[in-house]
């Protein structure tokens, strides 16, 4: 079965969803219908089937997730409830109306001890709660029957929502002087870049020859390096400090290098994927233009 692009954006009010509409008007011939939670709660069956009786769609883009990774830590029933049942609800429908899921996932699936970039059929180890309710959202759809892939990805930011960047150039506002851990090393992932790489290529019969795809920016960044561009961008005076993940305890546990190799998408849709430095630099005009999406 092809896909056609009349797609449901389940967690339409996210971060993520948030990026799909900031886009959607770039892709006119794609019907997508956006939800929120109130609307489509995909822990609820009920909310669902009527969502899925009262129009026809050909598949899926599931934005909804939950994403505090720290928090996962003292509610991982909460954490599990929405990536891991609620994805099932969603497969429940996908099959029974032969409909297409795009799901997204995390590097956080995987423990960082490797010094060689993740590829999508490395074996993943979480080591912390919110990984394995990621992992265990992959394991159910991949069981599926219905058409699916999901998107690995890494460092989310955009110009919507709480993200890495927002909470830098807030805290800069904040302070004279910030603290970021400097030995954790990933790829940042732009959310409009994403969007617009789904978009561009869900109808494409080939799309989903593959059950997963890791999707970053090009380069290697920690969270240090991250920030300070961030801060050397806006020409912010801020002064920023480097710290080891020792020096700075959180809830959840980090994986050290939780990099990405993204050539099986580039080779397979033929992508050119920006820097995450020019990705930034996008996503901090958008912010400065503080353009109403």
């Amino acid at each position: 079965m092809i896909c056609m692009p009349n797609y449901l954006i389940t967690g339409g009010e996210g971060q993520l969803g948030k990026c799909f509409a900031a886009v959607a008007e770039e892709f006119p011939k794609n019907k997508l219908i956006f939800t929120n939670q109130n609307e489509v709660d995909i822990t609820h069956l009920e909310t669902l089937k009527k969502c899925f009786d009262s129009r026809p769609f050909d598949g899926i883009i599931n934005c909804a997730g939950y994403t505090q990774v720290d928090f996962a830590e003292e509610e991982y029933e909460k954490a599990n409830k929405i990536n891991v049942e609620g994805l099932r609800n969603i497969s429940v429908f996908a099959e029974e109306k032969e409909l297409c899921i795009v799901n997204f996932s995390s590097d956080y699936v995987f423990d960082g001890t490797s010094m060689s970039p993740y590829k999508e059929n490395d074996k993943p180890n979480p080591i912390n709660k919110y990984g394995y309710s990621k992992y265990n959202g992959e394991l159910l759809l991949k069981k599926s029957s219905c058409q699916h892939t999901t998107f690995r990805i890494s460092w989310l930011f955009s110009p919507f929502g709480e993200n890495f960047v927002k909470t830098i150039l807030k805290l800069s506002k904040l302070k004279k002087t910030i603290q970021v851990v400097n030995d954790q090393h990933g790829r940042p992932t732009y959310g409009i870049d994403l969007a617009r790489t789904v978009l561009s290529n869900i109808s494409k019969p080939d799309f989903y020859n593959f059950n997963f795809y890791n999707y970053a920016m090009q380069g290697t960044t920690t969270w240090f390096d991250f920030a300070s561009k961030i801060l050397a961008i806006k020409k912010n005076t801020c002064q920023i400090k480097s710290c080891s993940t020792a020096e700075y305890p959180t809830l959840a546990k980090r994986p050290k290098h939780s990099v990405l190799d993204t050539k099986r998408i580039e080779n397979h849709l033929s992508l050119n994927i920006p820097s995450w430095e020019d990705s930034l630099k996008r996503c901090l005009k958008r912010i400065d233009n503080n353009e109403k999406i």
